[in-house]
């Protein structure tokens, strides 16, 4: 296994090196200014969200979206590289942008361009747990959001994959850009909820994640109705009695199956886990496993999609079934 720093594993150039940063903490924008220099940002996100926006449309056709990929040399040449390696035997290359994108189909283009609005990482990231955490909880809470708007009949479960799978951004943002502080950010973990995560960051950074988040798409021109859940998907009260809060609240839940694997050894964290999984989303502990044993195959397969590294995939269901026998042991009573 290769010697890996631990403070950075997101690839950065020497012009992103040399720009200066604020001393920390500093004020929101000072922050904001540094972290989403265009220098610091990859070139090709802002398109790629228009992709993925245009490519949803129920009307949208494949011409169309080729014409717009084309524009971008970056774009088309991963479009193409993604097309071609998932093609079998021996027929001959596909060359045409346009023919990319009718041989992939539209859901399969939008989910290549979601993929490319997460940084690359370092080949060596599956070595890195801070890296695989994060690739897990942006892929598996994406598909979990997904699928559990779907079973709460969401209006558009697409866009509830994009805005968890998207939701993070800021803490690859930050992380680059402040490498040691986020190490000593890291440091501070111990909450298996992360109830404290922005506050801490905020402590920190004079921002958090969740903001820096938000302002990165909103730069890239994605709608508000993403923005504002990502933004608040901590702490989805503030958005109560907005048309934002169920998306947010969704997000939030979604998170934390994800973090099941450490919320399992704290059973105060894992009986709020199940009490609201049974009160908001309808989930009494029986059918959450089923949910969990159906959906880690969806995550393994997305993340196959996206070619994202998410190492080992817990196995959710059986985790939290011998938690939940656990607790019923040590509490019968006052379990859920």
């Amino acid at each position: 296994m290769p010697s890996v720093p631990h403070t950075s594993w997101i690839p950065r150039s020497a012009t992103t090196r040399a720009l200066p940063v604020p001393k920390l903490p500093a004020s929101r924008e000072a922050v904001l200014d540094a972290v989403l220099h265009p220098a610091r940002l990859p070139s090709i996100p802002a398109l790629a969200v228009k992709v993925a926006e245009v490519a949803n449309r129920e009307d949208c056709l494949p011409g169309e979206l080729g014409a717009m990929i084309a524009t971008d040399p970056h774009f088309s040449a991963a479009l193409l590289q993604a097309v071609n390696a998932a093609r079998d035997g021996p027929s001959r290359a596909i060359g045409s942008v346009e023919r990319a994108v009718l041989v992939a189909g539209l859901n399969r283009v939008r989910v290549l361009a979601l993929g490319l609005c997460l940084p690359p990482l370092r080949p060596y990231t599956r070595y890195v747990p801070e890296a695989l955490e994060h690739s897990l909880a942006s892929v598996g809470g994406a598909m979990i959001a997904r699928e559990l708007a779907a079973r709460l009949r969401h209006p558009n479960p697409e866009d509830d994959l994009s805005a968890a799978l998207l939701r993070d951004i800021g803490v690859l943002l930050l992380q680059q850009t402040f490498p040691q502080a986020w190490a000593e950010r890291m440091a501070l973990d111990g909450d298996p909820l992360d109830d404290d995560a922005c506050r801490r960051e905020r402590e920190i950074f004079g921002i958090d994640h969740a903001d820096v988040s938000a302002e990165a798409l909103k730069r890239w021109g994605v709608p508000e109705e993403i923005v504002e859940p990502i933004r608040h998907h901590h702490h989805p009260e503030n958005l109560t009695g907005t048309p934002y809060f169920e998306r947010a609240e969704l997000l939030w839940f979604a998170g934390l199956l994800t973090r099941l694997e450490a919320v399992v050894e704290y059973p105060d964290a894992l009986d709020r886990v199940l009490a609201i999984a049974g009160e908001r989303f309808d989930l009494p502990v029986s059918r959450l496993a089923a949910f969990l044993d159906d959906v880690r195959p969806k995550i393994a397969q997305f993340a196959e999609m996206l070619n994202r590294e998410i190492g080992r995939c817990p196995n959710f269901g059986a985790l939290l079934t011998a938690a939940t026998h656990e607790l019923h042991r040590l509490a019968p009573t006052t379990t859920r």
